[in-house]
């Protein structure tokens, strides 16, 4: 019996993709010409079981707390050709706790995270716009910082 509560917290503490997916796409001008970027970030969420369920007569302290990240696959390709394409982790964009099992509580928070939809969006934008001084550096060390003629 106590071999399945483990297996069952162990399940509880793992990440669910949630398949919200969503793009961006933008344009970076460059020395060496235009560069054409896409960004796509897929939202996962992490469910993390705390505390203990108490015996009758008193009150319980088990509740699922909560994350859901963001990670971000960049795909740009320069006019010369050249693909340069990395991923970006981000920090969590929406967090919570609720009370009971985090088995019970999956569906609630999947749609609560699904509701963010135009947060996580601009969270992409956000990152894309960090992001646009590391593929600059990379473009430099391809074709060379200075321009050409």
């Amino acid at each position: 019996m106590a071999y399945y509560l483990l297996a069952g917290l162990a399940l509880a503490a793992t990440g669910t993709a949630l398949g919200l997916t969503v793009d961006h796409q933008n344009q970076v001008g460059h020395h060496s010409g235009p560069v054409a970027v896409q960004y796509r970030g897929d939202v996962a969420i992490t469910h993390k079981q705390v505390g203990a369920v108490a015996p009758g007569g008193r009150a319980s302290s088990l509740r699922c707390d909560w994350a859901a990240t963001m990670t971000v696959a960049r795909h740009a390709v320069a006019s010369s050709g050249t693909t340069l394409v990395r991923t970006i982790d981000s920090e969590p964009l929406v967090s919570g706790t609720r009370p009971g099992w985090c088995a019970t509580s999956h569906r609630a928070i999947a749609k609560e995270v699904a509701g963010k939809t135009v947060a996580i969006r601009d969270h992409l934008v956000v990152v894309a716009g960090q992001d646009e001084a590391m593929l600059r550096a990379e473009l430099d060390r391809i074709h060379g910082s200075q321009r050409a003629g």
